[in-house]
């Protein structure tokens, strides 16, 4: 399995993870080939690239099943929709949302972000409040957040950007105030940390230039989680160039203690990446480690002399010798390899 941009695709390719349109349709089921006319659906949705096969076994696992993200994408839809037509915010249908995702997160023993979030532009607000919340709750249990701090902090996640329903510039956090306080209902921290989201922690954020521990812990947490999210879906820049820039970024934009948190949590090299290593072989990435997001483990499958057969999966973490050189943009025969 393999990211390719849509521009790069192929007639004859496989598709190796389902893709799905704004309302949660599948627009594309996992196995089909690809086409001329699937491409100038992906570009008309304005997708940017999608996993194919390449004949490699390695599959990588979401953080929650499609069916709950899908659903949850739909759900935050429909309700933050209705708050743009002027009504009033359904906060049990965005506590069921929650629950749900925050109960699936829980059943993992140990949660890695390894997907790249693929989505339609025409859904970009409503995926993105969905990534939000659940890149926020993972830094959250990596943190030790009781059940009930997850839950706000997920509802913060949510809805950190409902304020872009009304105004896409720097006034959102004040529109996002401002809503949630119409309606009456929604606990006062979530409602400042909504607020909050833009500060950073050396005090050059806005909308009140808060620094340090003056910004609620809820909305340090997101900050982190908005901006991983916003550089990394559809591949806009590549994962090890939005981690480099979180880690560059501790102690300017986000708190340090978050940051080392969330990155327990990602990968430099999502499963799947195909990668060149320093001693001249390449592979796929088939799994991360834990704690050490340049350091995955790597199927692979040839080196200086060929292809090899079987191939041997190689943990960087137990060989300190070796690292990743580069992501390997170009597969050869990419377009023959089916799995």
């Amino acid at each position: 399995m393999k990211l390719v941009a849509v521009s790069r695709l192929k007639p004859g390719m496989v598709v190796a993870r389902s893709i799905f349109g704004n309302t949660g349709q599948r627009l594309l089921r996992q196995g089909v080939e690809i086409t001329d006319r699937y491409i100038q659906q992906l570009q008309r949705y304005g997708i940017g690239v999608i996993y194919v096969s390449t004949g490699q076994d390695v599959v990588p696992r979401d953080v929650i099943s499609d069916e709950t993200r899908q659903q949850a994408v739909r759900e935050t839809k429909r309700v933050l929709q209705n708050v743009q037509r002027g009504a009033a915010l359904e906060m049990e249908s965005i506590h069921e949302v929650l629950v749900k995702i925050i109960d699936e997160l829980f059943l993992q023993d140990d949660i890695m972000v390894n997907l790249v979030d693929i989505r339609s532009h025409d859904e970009e607000l409503f995926s993105h409040s969905v990534n939000v919340a659940i890149l926020s709750v993972i830094t959250g249990i990596e943190l030790e957040l009781s059940q009930e701090e997850l839950q706000t902090l997920a509802t913060v996640g949510l809805l950190h950007d409902v304020g872009r329903l009304f105004s896409d510039d720097e006034q959102h956090p004040v529109q996002g105030r401002e809503i949630l306080e119409r309606n009456g209902n929604i606990e006062s921290k979530v409602i400042r940390s909504v607020y909050q989201h833009h500060e950073k922690w050396d005090g050059t954020g806005y909308p009140q230039g808060l620094a340090g521990k003056e910004i609620t812990r809820l909305s340090r947490i997101v900050a982190v989680a908005d901006k991983f999210d916003r550089m990394s879906a559809n591949n806009r820049y590549p994962i090890e160039e939005v981690i480099a820039y979180i880690m560059a970024m501790s102690r300017i934009e986000f708190d340090p203690q978050i940051v080392r948190a969330f990155l327990n949590c990602v990968s430099f090299y999502p499963v799947g990446t195909r990668v060149e290593l320093n001693n001249g072989s390449s592979g796929y990435v088939v799994e991360a480690n834990r704690g050490f997001p340049t350091r995955p483990i790597v199927r692979v499958d040839r080196n200086v002399f060929g292809t090899l057969d079987p191939s041997v999966d190689l943990n960087l973490l137990e060989h300190p010798t070796y690292f990743v050189l580069r992501r390997q943009e170009d597969l050869e025969n990419l377009g023959e390899a089916h799995d």
